[in-house]
């Protein structure tokens, strides 16, 4: 395991180092530009400059998580538009669940009334 974290550790900071690396020789090339009084070349204006893919890496997220907020609120109208229509449910089955156990009780009734001792003159 020290061996696998050595290796990664080695990874890491030569990552690193070469990234500044190149970065130091484009800002060293872009310092000799200015001091000259030079425009950039044609040709390094097909590259996107670190800054610029740094900010439109940036724009990117910003938009993203913008449109998962929208997206969370577009879910939120519709779960309480959804628990408005279990209210109202919810009240139209209270008095019918009330009004069903009622006749159950009245034919529960009815039926024993009928059970009841015969009379006499049937048997």
């Amino acid at each position: 395991m020290a061996d696998e974290e050595r290796a990664t550790s080695g990874v890491v900071p030569g990552l690193v180092q070469e990234f500044i690396r190149e970065f130091r020789g484009v800002a060293e090339g872009l310092e000799g530009l200015a001091r000259l009084g030079e425009h950039l070349p044609s040709a390094s204006r097909a590259l996107a400059l670190p800054g610029t893919l740094s900010a439109a890496q940036l724009t990117s997220i910003a938009d993203a998580i913008a449109a998962q907020r929208r997206s969370i609120e577009a879910m939120q109208a519709q779960l309480s538009a959804f628990d408005e229509q279990l209210v109202v449910l919810e009240q139209i089955l209270g008095p019918l669940a009330q009004w069903s156990r009622k006749w159950a009780e009245l034919e529960e009734r009815l039926l024993n009334i009928h059970h009841g001792p015969r009379p006499e003159s049937e048997s």
